[in-house]
């Protein structure tokens, strides 16, 4: 197999790669770090056609051929990294081009050796595709991860080639003779595995935009655009997950209907943008004193849910109380000024085998609307829904009580 036409070949496609991720970049929220993939394969390119070009190259070409595909990984774990909002390497990714641009023309000018070269070369890949894959690790969330595999052994396998090429070098220069296939292994079928590998990582990097974009937007499906919180969908969607194990394990669920007592005047007297400000202020107050935050969820208008897995009626009960009471001695801003404001809960709680998420949230809405209807700032308990026997009266704690 000529080995030079696949690198050349490889080379091309590795450009119009490039071509096509720098055209859907402006159209990908949040893709900052992805223009340094685009750069990436303008050396690793030309370094790419230099090297099947084979040792038949003037001496200046020769020079640059190795800090040329060192610069290209450089630029992909640069990209990488900032995308993952880890941070841009340049002392590490300078190091190595600069170390492979003095040695290149050590090996160059002063002592000409091929094999040399090619050891600076591939070590200074192996040290930056290794960082690329640790930099990977912390991607583990929903589609992200697959690709986050996908990535990492794409990087993993050009690291590991990179290794092997060495080990095969090194080797070679102690005088071992290697098999015919050890010895490709270190020269030419690594290389171009290499290559191949590297149309692979900007696959990756075009798929973790992607799955990165779509994480993006379920997340704007799932969640209140206003408080950050989730919105009925999305409380539907974790009412689900909830609800099932609480059926597998027999533990029962609450859930706490809340909103602010008179929010209207807020609205009315200080105006709508006051008012949302006031909203997510207390949105955030709910999550903030959760053991589970991504539980809260907003109804819609000033209403908002709570569910607690595991928490019978007096547990929750319990809660809400603890959680009116944070409202209540919280210092809302409207304006500037202090605005004092309470809010009301209703609780309703079910046996993990008998809960229903509709149930459940119409019961503890009413026993919100119980709650305003007896003076607001106030949780109360819905009744126990049971098809036998007559329903309980619902308990009430009032402010301070």
């Amino acid at each position: 197999m000529d080995f030079s036409v696949v690198a050349l070949a490889s080379a091309v496609l590795g450009l119009l790669l490039a071509l096509v991720l720098a055209l859907t970049i402006p159209y990908v929220p949040d893709a900052e770090g992805a223009g340094y993939w685009v750069l990436a394969f303008l050396p690793l390119g030309l370094g790419s056609a230099l090297i099947a070009r084979g040792e038949q190259l003037p001496a200046l070409l020769l020079l640059l051929r190795e800090p040329l595909l060192l610069l290209g990984y450089a630029l992909l774990l640069i990209g990488l990294r900032h995308y993952l909002r880890l941070g841009r390497p340049w002392t590490l990714a300078g190091t190595v081009v600069f170390a492979g641009m003095v040695l290149s023309a050590f090996f160059v000018a002063v002592f000409p050796n091929p094999e040399a070269r090619l050891a600076v070369r591939t070590g200074g890949i192996a040290i930056l595709m290794g960082a690329a894959v640790w930099s990977l690790r912390g991607i583990g969330s929903g589609g992200l991860r697959a690709v986050r595999l996908f990535l990492q052994g794409a990087c993993g396998l050009i690291a590991l080639l990179a290794v092997l090429r060495l080990l095969a070098l090194g080797l070679l220069a102690l005088g071992v003779a290697l098999p015919g296939v050890g010895r490709m292994l270190g020269i030419q079928l690594a290389s171009m595995v290499t290559t191949l590998c590297v149309l692979a990582v900007i696959c990756g990097l075009t798929l973790l935009m992607t799955a990165r974009m779509n994480e993006a937007l379920l997340q704007l499906t799932i969640r209140d655009p206003l408080t950050g919180v989730l919105n009925r969908r999305g409380l539907d969607d974790a009412m689900g997950t909830v609800l099932a194990f609480a059926r597998r394990v027999g533990r029962p669920v609450a859930v706490l209907a809340c909103d602010i007592d008179h929010f209207k005047r807020v609205n009315d007297t200080h105006g709508h943008a006051q008012g949302d400000a006031v909203l997510r202020d207390f949105a955030a107050l709910l999550a903030e004193h959760l053991p589970q935050a991504d539980l809260v969820g907003r109804l819609g208008g000033e209403e908002f849910a709570v569910v607690l897995p595991g928490a019978d009626g007096p547990e929750a009960l319990r809660e809400a109380e603890r959680l009116r009471a944070v409202v209540a001695a919280h210092a809302f801003s409207v304006q500037g000024q202090r605005l004092p404001l309470t809010a009301s809960f209703g609780v309703a709680s079910a046996p993990g085998a008998q809960a229903s998420w509709t149930e459940l949230i119409a019961r503890a809405d009413a026993a919100l609307y119980d709650a305003k209807a007896q003076g607001r700032n106030r949780c109360v308990l819905a009744p126990s829904a049971s098809a036998e026997g007559p329903r309980t009266e619902p308990a009430v704690l009032v402010a301070g009580g």
